[in-house]
């Protein structure tokens, strides 16, 4: 086969593919909003060490309940 046949062949998925880049996009929304998080929080208390991971805890648990 050549290249030119290979590409006439090749099936896009558009919904595995959009999921993918779904994914991706939703994953760098969260490292940004954590990161912002993680910001004001310095901003606001900068003695605690791990202030965000903190908040998620502290809020992880309250759903729990």
């Amino acid at each position: 086969m050549s290249e030119s046949e290979k590409s006439e062949n090749t099936v896009v998925d558009f919904r595995q593919a959009g999921d993918k880049h779904r994914h991706t996009r939703m994953h760098d929304e969260k490292d940004a909003k954590i990161e912002a998080m993680r910001e004001r929080f310095a901003a606001a208390l900068p003695d605690k060490k791990t202030p965000v991971k903190d908040y998620l805890k502290k809020k992880r648990a309250k759903k729990k309940r």
